[in-house]
């Protein structure tokens, strides 16, 4: 297995030992979404441990104007800014990548795939519709939050990674009011007035012109989605997170044909093919 020195030379040498173009992206599990997006490119898609070890990559890219592609999550950044510093830099314009495979049509899709649970539907939301709206309401203030710490610095994280703690049991979909009133108790402390009332007006500008799930934190919101759909379809055997995703992340780019796909398939594969003219042009190293 080739080895990668930690240092920046080290790690900006990573792409002359590979015949396809690299792309970085934060996750293993973003791979599938990127894959079926760049498929007929010549490219690898390589995942990293998180932001903080793709930004060395995006640095590395910016100084040294290296032939691969950097992908980012948007985060909170995308409230501020969501242009990149370089063409080779992707920036996502939704928090995370999991929030591009949260669409309503390949979501029903795949909800519909099995048939729903004949006792089960007076019980629980019917649609990927209504249990984003759902999410909406009762995860919004969370969220403003959330965001207030993050641009504070507090080092306070207001999200729990996954959302099964805040759900009412182990076999249904309902929120878990009194445990989300815990958490938002837990996160007005520490924090100032104008701090959260900045981060409204942050949030409710977003809003305008995105959708809720766009801006909550891609892993959660996936949470969410993916028990939603596993409480709401005839199998004996739970469903696999990987099955959900491999599914979404194909027929998202087949299925849904919006001004946001269409500007990150752009921009990726502009990305791949400017890279790809780059290393042409280098000289030959030999052997």
């Amino acid at each position: 297995m080739i080895s990668f020195s930690r240092t920046p030379p080290g790690l900006a040498a990573e792409h002359l030992f590979y015949s396809e173009i690299l792309v970085y992206v934060e996750g293993h599990t973003d791979i599938p979404f990127y894959n079926e997006a760049l498929q007929n490119y010549n490219c690898r898609i390589i995942s990293k441990k998180g932001k903080p070890e793709c930004k060395k990559f995006a640095t590395l890219l910016e100084q040294g104007n290296y032939p691969y592609v950097v992908v980012l999550d948007g985060d909170y950044e995308i409230l501020e800014s969501a242009r990149s510093r370089h063409r080779r830099i992707v920036w996502l314009h939704r928090h995370s990548c999991e929030n591009y495979l949260l669409e309503e049509e390949p979501v029903d899709k795949f909800h519909h795939y099995r048939a729903p649970l004949e006792d089960s539907l007076d019980r629980l939301p019917s649609s990927f519709r209504e249990i984003t709206a759902d999410t909406e309401q009762k995860f919004k203030e969370l969220l403003i939050l959330d965001v207030a710490h993050q641009r504070a610095k507090t080092g306070c994280k207001v999200f729990p990674k996954a959302p099964d703690q805040l759900f009412a049991g182990s076999k249904t979909v309902d929120f878990n009011n009194s445990e989300i009133k815990k958490l938002l108790n837990e996160a007005t402390l520490g924090i100032d007035e104008q701090s959260i009332e900045n981060a409204r007006n942050l949030v409710q500008d977003f809003l305008k012109r995105h959708r809720f799930i766009d801006l909550l934190p891609g892993h959660f919101a996936f949470g969410i989605i993916k028990r939603w759909i596993n409480h709401t379809v005839n199998v004996r055997k739970r469903i696999l997170e990987e099955d959900i995703r491999v599914f979404l992340s194909t027929e998202v780019w087949r299925s849904v044909n919006t001004r946001d796909y269409d500007s990150l398939k752009r921009r990726l594969r502009n990305a791949v093919r400017e890279a790809e003219k780059i290393r042409h042009a280098q000289p030959s190293t030999g052997s």
